[in-house]
């Protein structure tokens, strides 16, 4: 979770900003002025954001942030300031504040500011993390599993547009780095972005970039997304959760390999092979969810099949998972006989290969030598429980909220494309 800091005087203000911040997923702390502020921050370090007033006793806003840029000069500072105080706030962002905003604020504009930081973030942290990544293992013997991998390496020879389809948990993500890592752009990046976790508002100035001075906000130049991948492959996860006009400019990016950023008068030229994801079916896509002009794009469409249909593979991956597991945690791999599997292939797996990943190393974790079938009964019949209880929770807040789906994803804290698919696979009609 998001963690942020609020550095104010007044507390109640303060307080109330932290159970605003608690309902949409992200923990807050706070501080009542700049002395305490820092305090916390050499402590831990670990703050995403340190939203902070600017006139406060014992140290202001301005010192705290020349003291923070000392530290940790990448840290995201947002400062709240008086209406009419502008001029203060652009000092404060010469001196490295990420953004401003005026008192008294609405929520919404606070939202959009903290939440177009976070989503730049977690973007440079994707790109540090792909620098790391092991080389991918893809698993399975089913026929229908084989000729699909046969298709993803003719595919990757070409640097055409793809599509892969498929519930959630089939794999989708790790089959797209299987077509990067055996394609010529293999030493390049691999970038995957989550179109559902950004607001429909900031998505084309993540894809696109922006240049300091395009918009309110727009503090120094965010080259975004495309240019981020720029020789490799970008993945784009749950296409079909991106507005429809934005489908269009990157339909347009698909034609022209060419990107025009926000605030800047001539287009870019880009070089990224892109593929993308949904967990919807090809009927659900064309009933309006992606334009059907952009998907006669994807020269290459591949379906994968959920693990239900590849009951030949659970027993597999199973073995590799339980082996992973074991070894990542020091301890031999448990003993498990043939009943074992046979009620693992009994199972549905709505979370497909995701969830017998789970299973595995809840399995290694609470049954270190022996898994018989009384283990794997009850771990399954936890799991249904679990599944109950959430549907359930669904429902109520659904309904709480008269059917508004969108206000339900923010209470439950996850994304509409998440709701979405929970109602899909709960059997859930409003």
């Amino acid at each position: 979770m998001d963690k942020i800091l609020i550095v104010e005087d007044d507390i109640i203000l303060a307080e109330t900003l932290k159970k605003l911040f608690l309902k949409r997923n992200l923990y807050a702390e706070v501080a009542a002025n700049g002395k305490e502020a820092l305090k916390k921050i050499k402590e831990n370090p670990n703050y995403s954001i340190v939203l902070t007033d600017l006139v406060m006793p014992e140290m202001g806003g301005m010192v705290l942030i020349e003291e923070i840029k000392k530290i940790f000069p990448e840290m995201e500072v947002v400062v709240m300031t008086g209406y009419g105080d502008i001029k203060t706030a652009v000092e404060a962002m010469k001196k490295g504040a990420s953004d401003f905003i005026t008192k008294p604020f609405d929520k919404e504009e606070l939202f959009n500011i903290i939440n177009k930081i976070l989503k730049r973030e977690k973007i440079e942290e994707e790109i540090k993390k792909e620098k790391k990544k092991e080389k991918v293992e893809i698993i399975g013997q089913n026929h229908k599993f084989v000729r699909i991998l046969e298709k993803a390496k003719v595919a990757a020879k070409t640097d055409f547009p793809i599509l892969i389809l498929g519930e959630s948990g089939t794999g989708k993500e790790l089959l797209a780095r299987f077509i990067h890592e055996n394609s010529n752009r293999k030493e390049n990046i691999f970038l995957p972005i989550n179109c559902s976790a950004i607001p429909s508002e900031l998505i084309e100035s993540e894809l696109f970039g922006y240049r300091k001075g395009a918009f309110t906000g727009a503090t120094k130049d965010f080259e975004g997304v495309f240019k981020a991948a720029e020789g490799g492959t970008l993945l784009l996860d749950e296409i079909s959760e991106m507005p429809l006009n934005s489908q269009a400019k990157l339909l347009r990016v698909i034609e022209t390999k060419k990107i025009k950023p926000l605030g800047y008068t001539n287009e870019i030229e880009v070089d990224v092979r892109i593929i993308a994801t949904s967990n919807l079916s090809l009927k659900e896509l064309l009933s309006g969810k992606l334009r059907q002009d952009l998907y006669y794009r994807f020269v290459i469409v591949i379906e994968v099949p959920p693990l239900r249909e590849r009951k030949e593979d659970i027993k597999i991956l199973f073995d590799y998972f339980v082996e992973k597991y074991s070894k990542s945690m020091g301890i031999n791999k448990p003993n498990y006989d043939s009943k074992v599997i046979e009620i693992l292939n009994n199972y549905s797996f709505p979370g497909n290969v995701r969830e017998l990943e789970n299973i595995s190393q809840r399995i290694i974790t609470f049954y270190k030598e022996n898994i018989g079938e009384d283990e794997i009964l009850s771990l399954l019949k936890e799991i249904e429980e679990t599944r109950e209880i959430e549907k359930e929770n669904i429902i109520k807040v659904i309904n709480e909220c008269n059917g508004n789906k969108k206000k339900a994803a923010e209470i439950l804290g996850i994304s509409r494309a998440t709701l979405y698919r929970k109602l899909r696979e709960f059997n859930i009609e409003i």
